[in-house]
């Protein structure tokens, strides 16, 4: 077994923190916690018990290796109702939430590619047509401590103030 590579700090920008809601900031937190030595968490070092104030808004996207396709392995109750379906299972490419797909993989690009962390604060219409500001925080996870497979994010939605 190789030995876990560190994430790069270059890449690891916590600028957002200065602008995000609370729950982001806090749900970031918990993840950096996970990262001994810096070294990318794993799936299995998160317990739900300790998380259930953010289950919700959690999603988890699982990243083929050699394609790099996601797909949802869980999506939380406010991330389903928001688009209106449960897209678990099924692909990223197909069932994202965002203005485009090239701004839903830049997010996830970004997390695989660089083993960065990404922040996405847009306003994005609900299953209703409703635009709602939806505020992103999206992680790295690793199996092996090197390679992603998979992408854990939390999100929270905000109405719109006129």
């Amino acid at each position: 077994m190789t030995k876990p590579m560190k994430f790069n700090a270059r890449v690891f920008d916590e600028s957002f923190l200065n602008q995000c809601d609370a729950r982001i900031a806090a749900f970031y937190q918990i993840w950096k916690s996970k990262c001994k030595d810096g070294v990318i968490p794993s799936r299995s070092d998160f317990d739900p018990i300790n998380m259930v104030c953010f289950l919700p808004g959690i999603t988890l996207v699982d990243v083929n290796s050699e394609t790099k396709e996601l797909t949802y392995r869980l999506v939380g109750t406010n991330e389903v109702a928001v688009r209106g379906k449960d897209p678990t299972g099924e692909a990223v490419k197909d069932n994202f939430h965002a203005n485009s797909w090239d701004d839903a993989w830049g997010n996830y690009g970004h997390v695989i590619n660089k083993k960065g962390v990404a922040y996405d604060d847009s306003n994005i219409p609900n299953s209703n047509g409703v635009i709602e500001r939806d505020q992103t925080v999206f992680v790295p996870l690793s199996s092996d401590g090197e390679q992603v497979n998979i992408v854990m994010a939390y999100s929270i939605q905000q109405k719109m103030v006129r």
